[in-house]
């Protein structure tokens, strides 16, 4: 990853901090679905933007999406919009659950600030990682469909790790109130 894409993965924590802090974690999510899916839409439209928005925030790995060629960079390219259309859908279905659940239990951050630091200190070395994988993963894949297998494998182990760390977490804190 370049400094450019950590100094903004950076800022859109900052902004989520702020934005679940003040509007809430279900209105936050919503923002972002809607963000997802004008992204995607303009994706859509005009394939370049999605090259210029990879080069912008990766260029190391649009310099690897060049070397695999036109049909490849296609290829990827459609699957990055589908994938883009399904964290909408699935984001706008989270932030309705969310709204739904804050307004039985009341609008209280589930977070305070210590937790959003440690999960800000977890979270910028592990998209590091994973952009420095991904980037191994896309050199070593002959086609897309092998590249999306292998970041799916990727997704699938980050995932369970995150909901492994949570539920520690959680089963920490919910010992620590009955002690």
């Amino acid at each position: 990853m370049s400094k450019r894409s950590i100094g903004i993965s950076i800022i859109m924590l900052l902004v989520l901090f702020l934005a679940y802090s003040t509007i809430g974690v279900g209105v936050t999510i919503f923002i972002l679905a809607i963000i997802f899916l004008v992204q995607a839409t303009l994706f859509t439209i005009k394939p370049e933007f999605h090259d210029k928005f990879i080069e912008f925030m990766n260029p190391a790995l649009y310099d690897i999406y060049k070397e695999k060629g036109a049909d490849f960079i296609g290829k990827k390219r459609r699957i990055n919009i589908i994938c883009y259309y399904i964290l909408s859908v699935l984001f706008i279905f989270n932030s309705i659950m969310q709204m739904k659940i804050s307004r039985r239990l009341g609008t209280q951050p589930l977070f305070n600030y210590k937790d959003y630091l440690i999960i800000a200190v977890i979270m910028i070395p592990l998209a590091v990682v994973v952009g420095y994988v991904s980037r191994f993963i896309l050199k070593k894949s002959k086609t897309a469909s092998e590249d999306l297998a292998w970041n799916l494998i990727l997704g699938i182990g980050i995932a369970a790790v995150v909901i492994i760390v949570t539920g520690i977490y959680f089963l920490h804190f919910i010992f620590s109130i009955i002690s």
